[in-house]
């Protein structure tokens, strides 16, 4: 695990430029697929935290994959990050922007355990009964967990939505169960 104070100052100061620029939407989508490239791609990231290949041959390897798809000041971000050999730190970085970003845009993350994926139209209903719910715009991850068994379970922060069947059915038995034991205590 990295420590914050390596990575906390470059996503600040993107944070403060994108600010400035009235861009932290755009920034933060482009930095996310950023993040995702390289977290799906372990060849590259292997090469970009190789302390023997150098920071211009890194540069340029950055260059070709991502010049085409983020703006020049997203590269120039990533450039920053290679010349001071924080590489390691970039995905840290890159996640300490979209947290920051999502704050001064008052959006939450909520973290959705479903069966299987939900339609177009599922997930948009869900997304305006969480927002409503929160008065938050909410950016959504969602998971698949079969051991839910139907429904959904949300976490928003510390707040859990707990709206499967496992807890329904959990819920169901333990008041068999009490109403069991209430009549055994009634009937004697």
């Amino acid at each position: 695990m990295i420590p914050e104070i390596v990575y906390s100052k470059y996503s600040q100061a993107m944070f403060d430029i994108a600010s400035e620029q009235n861009k932290l939407e755009e920034f933060g989508n482009e930095l996310k697929a950023v993040r995702d490239i390289l977290q799906g791609n372990p060849d590259s990231w292997k090469f970009l935290n190789h302390p023997l290949i150098p920071p211009k041959a890194k540069k340029e390897i950055l260059k070709e994959i991502f010049s085409d798809s983020v703006s020049p000041l997203v590269l120039r971000f990533l450039y920053v990050m290679v010349d001071r050999r924080r590489e390691a730190a970039m995905v840290c970085a890159i996640d300490g922007f979209i947290d920051l970003a999502r704050k001064a845009q008052h959006i939450a993350v909520a973290k959705i355990r479903v069966v299987k994926p939900l339609s177009a139209q599922e997930e948009k209903k869900l997304l305006a009964s969480l927002e409503q719910m929160t008065g938050q715009k909410i950016d959504p991850l969602y998971y698949t967990d079969p051991t839910i068994i139907g429904g959904v379970v949300v976490q928003i922060g510390d707040r859990l939505i707990d709206g499967s069947l496992l807890r329904q059915l959990r819920d169901m038995k333990h008041a068999l169960l009490k109403a069991d034991v209430m009549n055994g205590v009634t009937d004697e």
